[in-house]
């Protein structure tokens, strides 16, 4: 991987954005890397679920967007520095913080920030919203970054969070970036293979893991992750750092299928259907 580099973690709600985008800026700043955190959902602040001890002193990512001209000096200001990881530092929106707490950006404040963040670290890992029709934050860094993970879910409301989404993921401002979709917080109980059908092309799994389910309920993302429980989840993150080029290439149980389109979803959803009604297909 090269210096400079932007990663978008993004996907339907509850898929797991924040907690991956932890994990796997804690996995680059094990590699040497000046990791920067960019949290951008002010609906949903997170923040405070990540680096709690740290909030009285955090200055909201809402603030620095709403100063007159951005400078290095301002990120470096309101970067929040994590005591448990030194490599990381985090921007995000404080606790309390809502939609009309701090004047409207455009596209352009947005991209100054990016190429900021891009000067400051080695990498940007860029946590978004799942909303992008109200966060142009989120939606600009989805088109500017490098590589994106892709978020799913095994339920049917991510099944239908994407399909929403597809028109506006298949414009070509979206098409110059990398992207890998992730099948995220899998349980035994969940039917794996017909969802990695019908969401098509999806590389990697990570398992659901109840220290992890703890972790983010106690905000100790930031502790390590351990057990044997965990060792599928690890070797998950390993595979999205190989996917980054930080990682020798770790083999996926999961073979690669072409990208979906809502036709294929509907195909698929009409012959599974009738399974999730208690009928036999």
């Amino acid at each position: 991987m090269t210096d400079n580099t932007c990663i978008a973690v993004w996907g339907s709600p509850n898929s797991g954005k924040t907690v991956t985008a932890v994990k796997l800026a804690q996995a680059l700043a094990a590699k040497r890397n000046n990791v920067l955190l960019l949290c951008c959902d002010f609906l949903c602040p997170s923040a405070y679920t990540i680096v709690p001890q740290g909030t009285a002193k955090q200055a909201s990512l809402g603030e620095l967007l709403s100063l007159p001209i951005l400078t290095q000096e301002d990120m470096l200001r309101y970067a929040l520095p994590l005591d448990q990881s030194p490599s990381i530092a985090l921007l995000g929106y404080k606790k309390g913080d809502n939609t009309f707490s701090y004047a409207s950006f455009d596209r352009g404040r947005v991209v100054d920030l990016l190429t900021l963040a891009r000067h400051l670290a080695d990498v940007v890992v860029v946590d978004c919203a799942s909303y992008l029709s109200a966060d142009p934050l989120s939606t600009v860094a989805l088109e500017l970054a490098d590589s994106v993970i892709r978020l799913h879910s095994c339920d049917l409301k991510s099944l239908m969070f994407y399909a929403s989404y597809l028109p506006l993921l298949t414009d070509a401002r979206f098409r110059r970036t990398t992207t890998l979709s992730v099948l995220s917080n899998v349980k035994p109980e969940h039917d794996e293979r017909t969802y990695s059908q019908v969401f098509g092309g999806i590389q990697v799994t990570l398992p659901h893991v109840v220290a992890l389910e703890q972790q983010a309920a106690s905000a100790g993302l930031l502790e390590k992750l351990s057990g044997k429980e965990a060792q599928a989840y690890t070797n998950g993150i390993r595979q999205i750092m190989s996917f980054l080029g930080q990682e020798e290439h770790v083999p996926s149980s999961k073979s690669s299928v072409s990208s979906t389109s809502f036709s294929h979803i509907a195909a698929v959803l009409q012959r599974v259907w009738p399974k999730y009604r208690g009928k036999d297909q």
